[in-house]
């Protein structure tokens, strides 16, 4: 089953949780924001000074029909349509359209943004959104703060990423840095001048803090290597750096498509158990992964006393906690949203263990209810997404592991 017959399942369950009012009140907007981010496609800025590759770098990932670079727009988005068509919007408001293919002579006078839609079928999973920053440094600024609103991935195009570009850069919050790539565009012009892996070298302490990676692209080359035969020229795709580009692109989509799925999931778990719970009937195949494991889930409904579901819970976190230390300390500093990403999975699975082992004299109530309110507790800390939301999440877990550890060394057998 592919990511995109994953989702829809969950976007139908969810529809219906938010029609029949299911969620609380505070929750219904972030399952509201939650649907409209699962329908639409993943928004991908391509942002960069004017002359920095940004047309060029699209058509390299659009290797069906190449799009015309349209001079002089500010903003040009390539979406999914069922035929080729292009649509302007002028200063003064109106909407010039046309259909077939267009050319930069065909740039209406005063158009400030451009939709063109293209029968390609990797467009219904990304839009691609050229922003060019023209202009003086101020309106410069202006147009990176207003990609940071809505871009959920973003390729920052130059040629060598000089001062007043990584100035314009360092506004841009960090959930935003964290799903960006510097790529250096014309990456053969400069290895023939022998200055590719020394700008290279000099940029990668600044991208290890400020970009997800950094990606040196002979763009022309990369778009002769998909484009020159039916079949694709595999060792130019690789060697011109496009093929890793378009790799860690597509990770990048799947990656938000699956966390904004997983939350969704959440929701309703939390909210909707009845929906979900006729739903996994009907698609036993759609992968939960916030589900507890085979093994989990068979010690919490098997075990003659329900005490197994102790040292499950005792284990699930020792394993998390491991998980955590480990990844972490590979990575360098936690970022908090990764902390309470863990968090919510972890608490959720403790949840699910103690339901699914109830009914038992062993698996009170209390423990049912407060597992429970702590996976509420931690889908509000996740809205917060700061440090304190990360210390808060992590101290829950503490909390929790010191209920079940008590309860543990309280029951016969442990």
């Amino acid at each position: 089953m592919t990511l995109a017959t994953s989702i829809e399942p969950v976007v139908d369950r969810l529809q219906t949780a938010l029609d029949r009012k299911l969620f609380p009140s505070e929750w219904q907007q972030w399952g509201a924001r939650l649907l409209d981010h699962l329908r639409k496609p993943v928004q991908v800025a391509v942002i960069g000074l004017p002359g920095s590759g940004k047309s060029t770098l699209i058509n390299m990932m659009l290797p069906e029909v190449s799009v015309a670079a349209l001079a002089g727009v500010p903003v040009v988005e390539i979406a999914h349509g069922s035929k080729l068509r292009t649509s302007f919007e002028l200063q003064d408001g109106q909407y010039v359209r046309g259909n077939g293919a267009l050319t930069a002579g065909d740039v209406p006078a005063g158009a400030v943004r451009a939709r063109v839609e293209m029968p390609v079928g990797d467009l219904a999973r990304q839009n691609f959104v050229e922003v060019s920053l023209n202009g003086a440094f101020g309106h410069q600024v202006s147009m990176v703060n207003w990609v940071a609103q809505w871009a959920d991935i973003v390729l920052w195009c130059t040629e060598d990423f000089d001062a007043s570009e990584q100035k314009l850069w360092a506004g841009v919050p960090e959930e935003v840095k964290d799903h960006s790539f510097l790529v250096l565009t014309m990456a053969d012009r400069q290895m023939m001048r022998g200055i590719l892996q020394e700008r290279i070298n000099a940029l990668q302490p600044l991208v290890a803090e400020e970009f997800l990676g950094l990606y040196p692209i002979a763009t022309i080359q990369a778009i002769t290597a998909r484009t020159a035969s039916q079949q694709v020229n595999t060792a130019l795709w690789r060697s011109s750096g496009g093929k890793e580009l378009f790799d860690g692109l597509l990770r990048q989509v799947d990656n938000g498509r699956t966390a904004d799925m997983d939350q969704a999931q959440m929701l309703l778990n939390q909210f909707a158990p009845q929906i979900d719970a006729a739903a996994r009937r009907a698609q036993p195949e759609v992968t939960n992964l916030l589900a507890v494991s085979p093994e989990a889930a068979e010690a919490a409904t098997t075990a003659p006393n329900g005490g197994e579901a102790f040292g499950e819970a005792l284990s699930l976190l020792q394993a998390q906690a491991n998980e955590m230390v480990a990844s972490f300390a590979s990575a360098g500093d936690p970022k908090p949203a990764d902390i309470l990403e863990r968090c919510v999975a972890t608490a959720n699975q403790l949840a699910e263990l103690f339901q699914a082992a109830g009914g038992s004299e062993v698996i009170s109530r209390s423990i049912q209810s407060d597992t429970q309110e702590g996976a509420e507790m931690m889908l509000l800390f996740q809205l917060e997404k700061d440090e304190d939301a990360a210390v808060d999440a992590v101290t829950l877990l503490l909390q929790l592991k010191k209920e079940i550890g008590d309860k543990t060394t309280s029951n016969p057998g442990h």
